[in-house]
């Protein structure tokens, strides 16, 4: 299968996995790298870096003009506004462009099958995502799909407090910590264990989530039409907050437990009865899936194949490295 030169990430901006994967391309000399950005985007790139501009609504003739002679597009736009509803889109542009590959905004965990779709309304839409693209690669033989399960980044979450509730104000400007639970919170030292904290998720860190997305371009047979699943390490809550508890010198604080079944049933309660509308209660459904056990998110334990790890050579990250790192930021 031949290689791919000519990569488009869409979604680059700020500071998140886009950011991430866009370091990564310009750090290996074998790609040409553009993003794909609308045309009143504030975001700034290396002069190196090739900014294909549209207009804000996307309209379909110029995505398929911007990306063409493109290889591979990878998604790494968020879910929040929308955002990732624009990817059926530029799935469409994309393949009338002759682009080969394209990698939605999978990343976390598994979002394939009833059981996430049925948990958050994210979920559902990352795959119907999935399922969109595996039906146009059925349809279009030179092009190809590929959805990386990258779990959690843990050195950006935690610090965020994602596994609290925190970063929703970063998330949704219009609501304030004052409506907010709080889980791991490594600033004020206290935790409120998911049923009794002890599920193992897997983890990876943005970095490793990066290097992990170019491992996927540089092995095109081996990810052609799959989701590819990352670990780093497991971990429960637990077994983070004893790490930080040993590299901060002090005592969490337990509050009030969280049963997981009934935090999602309170969820979906308050999103039907905002009329899809409650973003809290979204990013609580989100959370479940990591925290809860029954919902696979210890890639080994469950089974999740195939793992990246098992054909690539990824460096090695532990618990405690990340949890320097987090310790390093919250000073």
């Amino acid at each position: 299968m031949a290689s791919f030169k000519k990569i488009t990430v869409y979604g680059a901006g700020g500071d998140n996995i886009g950011r991430y994967i866009l370091d990564a391309l310009l750090a290996d000399p074998s790609y040409e790298v553009a993003v794909l950005s609308r045309k009143s985007s504030k975001s700034k790139y290396p002069s190196a870096v090739n900014d294909l501009r549209v207009s804000d609504n996307l309209p379909h003739d110029e995505l398929v003009n911007a990306l063409r002679g493109q290889d591979v597009v990878i998604s790494a736009v968020g879910f929040d506004n929308g955002a990732l509803e624009t990817q059926f889109g530029v799935i469409d542009a994309a393949i009338e462009a002759g682009v080969k590959r394209f990698l939605p905004s999978e990343y976390g965990f598994d979002n394939a099958g009833p059981k996430a779709s049925w948990l958050s309304p994210v979920f559902k839409i990352k795959n119907d995502v999935a399922q969109y693209l595996d039906k146009k690669a059925a349809e279009n033989a030179n092009f190809s799909w590929t959805a990386v399960a990258t779990s959690i980044w843990l050195e950006w979450a935690l610090p965020l407090n994602f596994l609290g509730m925190s970063c929703i104000a970063i998330l949704f400007s219009k609501i304030t910590e004052t409506n907010m639970t709080t889980d791991i919170d490594p600033k004020a030292h206290t935790v409120a264990y998911w049923d009794n904290g002890t599920h193992k998720p897997a983890h990876t860190t943005l970095s490793y989530a990066a290097q992990g997305v170019l491992e996927c371009l540089k092995h095109p047979k081996e990810t052609k039409n799959k989701r590819i699943f990352m670990q780093a390490f497991a971990a429960s809550q637990r077994e983070i907050v004893a790490e930080l508890e040993k590299q901060q010198g002090v005592k969490y604080t337990e509050l009030s437990p969280i049963d997981g079944t009934i935090a999602v049933q309170n969820a979906h309660q308050s999103w039907e009865a905002s009329l899809h509308k409650d973003q809290i209660a979204r990013i609580q459904t989100v959370k479940a899936q990591i925290l809860v056990k029954e919902y696979g998110t210890d890639f080994v334990e469950a089974g999740k194949k195939p793992l990246l790890e098992t054909f690539v050579d990824m460096p090695k990250v532990t618990l405690q490295d990340v949890v320097k790192t987090v310790v390093g930021k919250v000073k």
